[in-house]
């Protein structure tokens, strides 16, 4: 029995290195032939034999396979922006100016317009008011308007194969195969980001197979081209990440220069937060309004902090410009989406 597993295998991969290698000599389409050398690419078609191997190993068929794979490409520039992505690299200032721009504000509230039967719906559901999905809507991919051309499982299996983060992305790799093994999407409609992120909310595979929701009830998790789906994946995620639906985000401060030194020293009095903020340990200590009303924190119009004792972490901003952000927990379930104090500040001040 293992012997003709076996004997399977090595068919199977022996004409599938075929395809892939002729179609990989034959076309190029993100990256040029200059790009990518012979020996990358045969370096990188024997990384995907085991790939292929390990697919049959784990359950994915072999059809999924050698349609996700019999052509996938090395993609350099992913793996270039992937070591310079630009929350690391930019200011506060020059990030959130570049992202809160006066068309994503015209066109999210001309969005929200036009949807507000489909998002009543769904905030009905999931408890998540129609500003916070859209804004994310916005932000991932120009409320559905920003063309995805990259082909999934070339992102997927790039970032797989380059050392960095092999791990993490080849689990999302297997998950992008379980995808179209399961009948939920196919191979040509999962093109999404340099980063293997799918759809209009920008899901990763793993994402997508744990929250999202096929909203009209029709079979398919269409997060592509369904606006339904789409919104209420992106709320089916803000949920199980402990979205309070009685509060918001939280506030932009300012401070004088007195209050800065005392506002930015860790308050051992500070209040364990729940698991979804804790693993930011940043954005301690937690504490309620009150202290940091006392420690001359005020609402960047000028206005005291409101009189409700909701607890609250501090965010200071760029040196220099005394300005920050007193927080609340609902910023932690958009830092699950993407673990960036720049990206939550994105969808809360949009």
């Amino acid at each position: 029995m293992l012997h003709t597993a076996k004997y399977f295998c090595q068919k199977f991969i022996s004409r599938v290195f075929l395809v892939g290698f002729v179609s990989l000599l034959a076309t190029s389409q993100i990256v040029s032939a200059e790009d990518v050398t012979a020996l990358e690419k045969a370096n990188f078609e024997r990384w995907l034999q085991a790939v292929r191997i390990e697919a049959l190993e784990k359950g994915i068929s072999e059809k999924t396979i050698a349609l996700a794979l019999s052509d996938v490409k090395l993609l350099k520039q992913a793996i270039k922006k992937d070591n310079n992505q630009p929350e690391v690299q930019q200011t506060f200032d020059t990030y959130l100016n570049s992202r809160i721009s006066e068309w994503r504000i015209t066109n999210g509230r001309k969005m929200i317009a036009e949807n507000t039967e489909l998002f009543a719906d769904i905030s009905k559901i999931y408890k998540v008011p129609p500003q916070f999905v859209a804004a994310i809507w916005g932000l991932e991919t120009n409320y559905g308007t920003f063309a995805l051309t990259i082909p999934i499982f070339d992102a997927l299996a790039t970032l797989a194969y380059d050392p960095r983060r092999s791990a993490q992305f080849r689990s999302e790799l297997f998950a992008a195969l379980k995808i179209v093994d399961n009948g939920d999407a196919t191979v040509d409609i999962m093109m999404g980001s340099w980063a293997g992120a799918m759809g209009q909310p920008q899901f990763m595979p793993q994402t997508y197979i744990a929250y999202a929701i096929d909203h009209d009830g029709d079979g398919i998790r269409d997060i592509w081209a369904n606006k339904g789906d789409v919104f209420a994946s992106i709320s089916s995620y803000l949920k199980h990440y402990g979205w309070n639906a009685d509060q918001s985000w939280g506030h932009e401060v300012t401070f004088s220069a007195e209050s800065k030194t005392s506002a930015s020293v860790d308050d051992l009095e500070g209040v364990s937060p729940d698991a979804a903020c804790k693993s930011y340990a940043s954005l301690r200590p937690w504490l309620p309004l009150s202290h940091w009303q006392k420690k001359g924190i005020h609402n960047i119009s000028g206005e005291p902090l409101p009189k409700d004792d909701i607890l609250a972490a501090l965010i200071l901003s760029d040196a220099g410009d005394d300005k920050g952000y007193l927080v609340y927990r609902n910023f932690c379930s958009i830092m699950k989406y993407n673990p960036s104090f720049k990206y939550a500040l994105s969808v809360s001040i949009l």
